[in-house]
């Protein structure tokens, strides 16, 4: 089961996978979005103080508990809050793997509804590199094979068990799963 129509690859600024993906989610349901630094700020984004040059406006401070990038776990940073800032008839639920019961039935489903799918999983558990979080879109399922639209990587193959693990490694907490983007 394909997305369709399907993600046009935005490659991300540091620290930005979720304005990347949130970016290519608004682009495929046509609606104007803004840059990933503007996205990015609406979502908390914080990075080094080292790094701000790269940015046209960026929070900068101590390194949150999970890591540089947005904080959409808080209130005032979350994608629904700002979806309501910006009159973006979207909303965003987050799903623990452990609640979903049968992962590929829900991919499907959900695909089927034209929803999209974010995934949120350690790096390292996944890719074998880099122990941070990171998310990228579900483009597509088939078999025990997910094709995902990686705001670093494109289009890669991953096996669905092994994202599996990599969401529950990544922990409720730091909001590891599936953020599934809907209509309101």
């Amino acid at each position: 089961m394909k997305q369709n129509p399907p993600y046009k690859p935005i490659k991300q600024k540091p620290y930005c996978c979720v304005p990347a993906s949130i970016a290519m989610i608004l682009n495929r349901r046509g609606i104007n979005c803004g840059s990933q630094d503007e996205i990015g700020y609406f979502l908390g984004l914080i990075v080094p103080r080292e790094k701000t040059s790269l940015f046209k406006k960026v929070r900068t401070g101590k390194k949150p508990g999970a890591g540089y990038g947005t904080q959409v776990s808080k209130k005032q940073y979350s994608i629904n809050h700002y979806f309501q800032k910006n009159n973006i008839p979207l909303k965003e639920r987050y799903f623990p793997p452990e609640k979903i019961g049968n992962i590929k039935k829900f991919i499907i489903s959900n695909i089927r509804k034209n929803n999209d799918i974010i995934v949120c999983f350690n790096n390292k558990k996944l890719h074998g590199k880099g122990d941070w979080g990171h998310v990228s879109l579900v483009q597509e399922i088939t078999n025990e094979d997910v094709f995902l639209i990686d705001p670093t990587k494109f289009k890669i193959k991953v096996k669905l068990s092994k994202l599996i693990e990599a969401m529950k490694y990544h922990g409720k907490k730091n909001r590891g799963g599936v953020w599934l983007i809907s209509e309101k």
